[in-house]
């Protein structure tokens, strides 16, 4: 293996880490696609048939704009997001399990800084420095209930990402959920959700991993268990004044009546997340091929105002923006696509992953199960549109039933 491969292995983990980032406002740097350039590269022919559609919908946009940068960057970040996998899926045995050795030495490294940075033991003089290359990295908590976020930008990303470690720790470990270690190192993660990192993402993810662990047949018995459980937590620690966000959260939906009208509840509280994805999806049915790759700024704007929402008006908009607001991104890959791509693009993508996201031993597993439901979450309704961590993981666990059985019924195209 080569060393610039070496070197870019340990990164694709670790999106945030920006090394120009005094150059590029973006958060996530295209670690996966440069570790994705590579000679022994093969993609399937219908990934091929949506990589046509969105380069032709980018370079339909380049008169649009001052600068090729903007749809140059937007449809880079598309590209990383998803290029990875059909690179991770076909590795070696001899580079799969560096990259798993690698992935356990990032995953232990998150985990000692986070725990670092909640103890406020991380000497003051390093925050300029790490901030060279990561984005509102402090050196201890954030602060307004908020929690750390290690070697990310903000405890949201932290969580996820921490989540697609957690559950490939458990797979490439086979650990079983239901024996002592596996019980333990389950509760280590709620622990570290609710009090280290604090991100009400952090309480969706593990709720959804404790739900996808489950039988379909006992979900709803325990479905109420988590439930009761979560509500002696909320009642428990969400009145003091020091309380995690995700608890704090909860608390004043239930304390303040926010479960009689939710929507400026989730207004509120989610910033332009909900309401980002949800104008999206609406405005790629109204246009099926989208604003074009790249045009997601105005797009945005329209999307917003033809479901009833002035993002001026918006708490997070009006503090953050004020009058300079230009539109946001809508923070899931399925969302940005259907903005950029309409529904067009939105099922191209689909059929793309499609042969993958069907294969039924993903679901008979339940390591697998989890990452791949985590994959769905992600890619549709809660994530970000560049981040390659959700593709990375789910490679690893699509790899992981198909060892042995080759990757049948695949037509593949391979890239010299």
């Amino acid at each position: 293996m080569n060393s610039i491969r070496r070197i870019l292995g340990p990164l694709i983990f670790l999106p945030n880490i920006m090394p120009l980032k005094v150059l590029f406002s973006a958060e996530i740097f295209p670690w996966a696609f440069l570790y994705s350039c590579r000679k022994d590269l093969r993609i399937n022919k219908r990934y091929a048939l949506f990589l046509v559609y969105i380069v032709v919908s980018a370079l339909f946009m380049l008169g649009t704009f001052k600068t090729v940068l903007i749809p140059a960057r937007a449809l880079f970040a598309l590209i990383n997001a998803t290029l990875i996998f059909f690179l991770l899926i076909h590795v070696d045995d001899d580079e799969y399990k560096w990259l798993t050795r690698i992935f356990h030495s990032v995953f232990i490294a998150n985990i000692a800084l986070c725990v670092i940075q909640y103890l406020g033991l991380l000497p003051s003089f390093i925050e300029p420095v790490f901030r060279l290359f990561i984005d509102r990295f402090t050196a201890e908590i954030y602060g307004g209930g908020r929690g750390v976020a290690g070697l990310f930008a903000e405890p949201s990303y932290a969580s996820m990402a921490i989540h697609y470690y957690f559950a490939f720790f458990m797979l490439s470990n086979k650990i079983n959920p239901k024996s002592i270690i596996g019980l333990i190192s389950i509760g280590g993660i709620i622990l570290f959700d609710m009090f280290i990192i604090r991100s009400v993402t952090g309480v969706v993810m593990i709720l959804i991993y404790l739900m996808s662990m489950q039988r379909m047949k006992y979900i709803l018995r325990v479905g109420v268990l988590i439930s009761l459980m979560l509500g002696g937590i909320i009642y428990q620690f969400g009145r003091s004044s020091n309380a995690p966000r995700s608890v704090e959260t909860a608390y004043d939906f239930f304390k303040y009546g926010g479960y009689q009208d939710p929507m400026p509840w989730l207004l509120e509280q989610s910033g332009f997340r909900f309401v980002s994805v949800w104008a999206a999806y609406k405005y790629g049915l109204n246009h099926p091929v989208g604003s074009g790759v790249g045009g997601w700024g105005n797009a945005s704007i329209q999307a917003m105002d033809d479901i009833g929402i002035k993002a001026s008006a918006m708490s997070f908009f009006a503090t953050a923006m004020g009058s300079e607001y230009q539109g946001v991104r809508p923070t899931s890959f399925g969302a940005g696509l259907m903005l950029e791509t309409g529904i067009i693009g939105l099922l191209l993508f689909i059929y793309a992953f499609w042969p993958y996201l069907s294969r039924a031993e993903l679901y008979k597993d339940v390591h697998t199960r989890s990452i791949a439901i985590f994959f769905i979450f992600n890619t549709f309704a809660l994530g970000s549109i560049g981040d390659p961590i959700p593709f990375i993981f789910f490679a690893f666990a699509y790899r992981s039933v198909t060892i042995g059985n080759g990757i049948s019924g695949q037509i593949e195209l391979e890239i010299k």
